[in-house]
């Protein structure tokens, strides 16, 4: 397995450090480059709504770490934010109203963590943990 991590200040700009290091896991683990789109995307909206709306924009530590395997590309996303569970967003009220009246935002995680072969929340020792996996087809040899 090939690994790596990164910890971020929430409070600061990280957007480019975040899809550098998914990215170069991307490249890495060989994904198509839609896969890449997606895993990066989904890193980038779990990410920045740890920053916005878990520290409130008040800062924080962000940590990632990332592997390679055989079969999969993964990046884990931990923070000290209140917990909250992605996979209990619904969306469904935003999408009831008139499209007038919508409030804009509140899709990003909707459509990023449909796109991961594999997502999982959990909360382990305080902290909130965030799975996004993608799947790899290994290269000959491996």
């Amino acid at each position: 397995m090939i690994g790596c991590r990164l910890r971020l200040d929430a409070g600061a700009s990280f957007a480019g450090r975040v899809a550098e290091f998914v990215l170069t896991l991307a490249r890495t683990g060989t994904l198509h480059t839609r896969q890449a789109y997606w895993l990066r995307l989904a890193a980038d909206e779990i990410t920045t709504n740890i920053a916005q709306h878990g520290y409130g924009g008040r800062g924080g530590v962000i940590d990632l770490e990332g592997g390679v395997e055989t079969d999969r590309v993964w990046v884990r996303v931990e923070d000290d934010a209140p917990p909250f569970d992605p996979t209990r967003y619904d969306p469904a009220p935003r999408l009831a109203a008139d499209p007038a009246l919508r409030e804009e935002g509140g899709y990003g995680l909707l459509l990023a963590l449909g796109r991961l072969d594999e997502f999982v929340y959990d909360r382990v020792g305080g902290r909130n943990r965030n799975i996004l996996v993608m799947r790899r087809t290994p290269r000959e040899g491996e």
